[in-house]
């Protein structure tokens, strides 16, 4: 059971309130980061293949503003009452948005867009530097991105292609900056588990894409998991 402060009511309206501001404040940034991206990559690479056919791909609908506001809402709610108010809560729902303008852009356009993923990894290690020793931080960063790198080379030949983009691996990198290489395990077991369950979602619908399933959530849903203090050792 949870134990509550005696100012509980104060915390829920922090969390809620300053969770569904900072979501609403990065709605525009869902739309903009992808059309940034394009609008390079047309002008620097001559054989670019546009991940965009119209610019209205970029539109969101109203249904889904309203749940990114709300489910970011309740997701720093959630992590108060867990963590409590704290430095430490704050910065976790800071990283808990960033995952969440992520996965926005990734569900929509399958793309981990660098100007975010490596914003988080600084932001990770130069907190955990400035309120103790970063040494676990830093190897957890070298190692969340090294280890699957391993697998995906050694994988390349019999599938074919890569299981994973660069853009997993600097996300893998972003959970050890954050919270070490300890978490790392469970991290790498959540993924593979919500991957395999957003596959097989997509399987069921009969929906036909040819290219691969936006790992954006997974990669969310993982990150969460061990905000909430769980570990698979």
């Amino acid at each position: 059971m949870l134990s509550m402060p005696p100012n509980i009511e104060v915390l829920i309206a922090y969390a809620l309130g300053g969770g569904a501001f900072a979501a609403f404040a990065l709605l525009p940034w869902i739309r903009r980061i992808p059309l940034d991206m394009h609008r390079v990559w047309a002008s620097e690479y001559q054989n670019y293949q546009p991940f965009l056919r119209d610019t209205s791909e970029l539109d969101i609908s109203k249904a889904s503003r309203f749940a990114i506001v709300v489910g970011a809402a309740l997701m720093c709610l959630g992590l108060a009452l867990v963590r409590g108010a704290s430095l430490d809560t704050a910065m976790l729902c800071l990283l808990l948005l960033g995952w969440i303008l992520l996965t926005a852009i990734n569900v929509r356009h399958e793309l981990l867009p660098d100007r975010i993923v490596l914003a988080l990894l600084w932001l990770g290690l130069l907190y955990r530097a400035s309120t103790g020793s970063a040494s676990d931080n830093v190897l957890g960063a070298v190692s969340g991105y090294l280890a699957p790198w391993l697998v995906v080379v050694a994988m390349r030949s019999r599938m074919g292609g890569d299981i994973l983009g660069l853009g997993d691996l600097k996300a893998f990198a972003v959970a050890g900056a954050w919270f070490g290489w300890t978490a790392l395990p469970t991290v790498y077991a959540v993924f593979v588990a919500v991957s395999l369950l957003t596959a097989a979602a997509f399987a069921l619908r009969g929906a036909h894409r040819k290219k691969a399933v936006p790992t954006g959530p997974a990669h969310m849903v993982a990150t969460l998991v061990v905000m909430l203090g769980y570990r698979i050792f």
